[in-house]
Formats: structure tokens, sequence, C-alpha cells
């Protein structure tokens, strides 16, 4: 479907037991740090020519899942009746605290315009998402997007949610300032499609549509484009320079002062109209990652648009 390039998208410690100079245990071994090497103080030599062995190395602070192996490299012993000083090394256990608890991802579907293949993008989505070990939820109840709620999430999908996406005759104020609030305290929000295609008569454009970066209105196209990678970022990198899509894209009458486009596509028609696509944009501490491609399925599923393209855009949203 899309011609160009392919690219790729604790333990407990083991101390040893020591065996340091002076006839006694006198080596203490370095703890190790953020599971990276740091300098531990070596055992003190006395008349015994051994060297001194550090204690374990406590666990090492990483905080993904895999902690790493903390070695900690024991200084040089003090000089004695020895006839060589005790290095002391300590080697510290499979290092790694608990990994970091990993808030949720709300995956939000409400539109007033069906869209048939919704259901099948939401699996797509959780199931990557639970790869990348966060718990799920769905819903299209715009109750839910509150400031309580938001605070036990790491990031919001808006999923195809078109025109009303907060409720039919909604201006979505409420729940738009509380988005934003979250997505500046550090908060990913995430869009696909007619996630954009939203409040089209509110001039100026509505609160939603500034925090999402843009918005779709002023017609769409449904048939081949030729699409260009316009920004250097972790969800073009594995796009061509150039490629043809086919699938409906809508025109962006909108686009924010800081909005960063990452493609834009000229449709193959009588007026090869060339549109911005995705985009994306880093208010306060947050990030937000938009896109016009997957109103269907199949872009999910594509192996370059989907997995070097749209998903990357998903865990670009979360830091990852």
């Amino acid at each position: 479907m899309v011609a160009g390039g392919i690219a790729a998208c604790g333990g407990e410690p083991v101390p040893a037991p020591p065996t340091g100079g002076s006839g006694a245990p006198s080596a203490q071994g370095g703890s190790s740090g953020a599971g990276s090497p740091q300098a531990g103080l070596g055992g003190s030599s006395g008349q015994d020519t051994t060297a001194g062995r550090g204690g374990g190395g406590s666990p090492g602070g990483a905080t993904s899942g895999a902690g790493g192996l903390a070695v900690s490299e024991g200084g040089g012993g003090a000089a004695g009746a020895a006839t060589t000083g005790g290095g002391g090394v300590s080697t510290g256990g499979v290092g790694g605290s608990a990994p970091a608890v990993q808030k949720p991802v709300l995956l939000y579907y409400f539109s007033t315009l069906a869209i048939a293949t919704v259901a099948e993008q939401l699996s797509v989505l959780t199931t990557q998402l639970e790869k990348w070990g966060y718990d799920v939820e769905q819903s299209d109840d715009p109750a839910v997007i509150n400031p309580a709620k938001l605070a036990t999430l790491s990031g919001v999908g808006m999923i195809n949610t078109c025109f009303e996406p907060f409720g039919k005759g909604s201006n979505g104020a409420t729940q738009s300032a509380a988005l934003a609030a979250f997505v500046e305290a550090g908060g990913g929000l995430f869009g696909t499609h007619c996630a954009s295609v939203t409040f089209q008569s509110a001039s100026p454009p509505s609160s939603y549509n500034q925090l999402l970066g843009g918005r779709g209105g002023d017609g769409y196209f449904d048939g081949k484009s030729s699409c260009t990678t316009v920004e250097p970022h972790p969800t073009t990198s594995g796009l061509a320079p150039t490629f043809e899509y086919e699938g409906n894209l809508d025109n962006a009458d909108f686009v924010g002062p800081d909005t960063k486009v990452l493609v834009k596509c000229q449709w193959l028609d009588g007026a090869k109209k060339e549109v911005p696509v995705s985009w994306y944009r880093t208010p306060g501490k947050g990030r937000v990652f938009y896109t016009n491609f997957a109103k269907e399925v199949v872009d999910l599923k594509d192996p370059t648009l989907g997995e070097q393209h749209v998903l990357p855009g998903l865990g670009w949203v979360l830091g990852r």
C-alpha cells in the first residue's frame, strides 16, 4: 500500500563472601548506582597476601523491567606488610529496582460518525500498548475526560473521534481544558484521522483543535496521493522521503503556530492540492502527535505506514 523504504520501529544482589587482609573480613564492596559501574572501597591489606573481595553491590536503579548487572570496581588496598595490595572487587547481583508502575492508556472513541473499523483499530492499538507493558482502557463516554481520571493515565488516544468528540451538541470546553492541563503536566495525546475533523464551524478554532495542533475541514479526498516526509522525527525515520498513499485524507484548514508538520500529501486529482497530514506538538511537559492517516484499520496494519509511523507516534507521546 505504501511504496518506499522500510525501517525497524531485579533481581536480588548476590554478595561475594569477604576474604580481606589483616586476617579479618575488612573488605567492603562498593555499592552500585543506577545499574552503572562505580568505584567501591578495596579491602585493606594486612599480613595476608590474599586480595580482599568486596561485598555484593546493591541493586542498580534501573527503571525498566530488566535491571542491568551492577559491577563495582574496588580501589587499591592500603600499603602494608603484604607483598601485594588487596584490590577489592565488588560484584553486585543482577541490578534493577522494581520498575516504576506505568499508568494506563485510555483509547477514547466517541464519534458522531460511525466508522466500521474502529473496533479493529482499538484491537490493534491495544495489542501494541500491552506489548509495551501498558494496561489499556477503552471508552466512548465523554464523562471519562475529567481531571481526576486523566491524573491516573499516561496518555489518551483520540481514535477517529469525528465532529463532536465530547458528545452531540457539546462544544467540549470542559474536556478540552482538562486535556490541555493533562498534556501541559506531562501527559501524552495521540489522535488518528478525524480526531481533527471536529468543531468545524468554530471561529477561531476551538481550544480542542488548538491543543491537537490543527483542524480537518474544507474538503477531503479519496484516492491516490503523493506524500512527502517533511521533518526528521522518530515517527518519520522509517518512511521514504516520498511515497504514495491510497485512501481518505482530509484537508487541514487550520494548523497551529507551534505545530510541526511531519508529512504532507498531494491529492492526485485535477486540483493537486497539497495538505498537511501528520504533525506533532510539545506543549509544556507533554507531547501531542496527530495523523490524518488511519481512517481504516489497514493503515495501522501496514508494515511501513502503520508500524513505522502511526504506532511509533503512539509510543512517542508516551515517552518511548
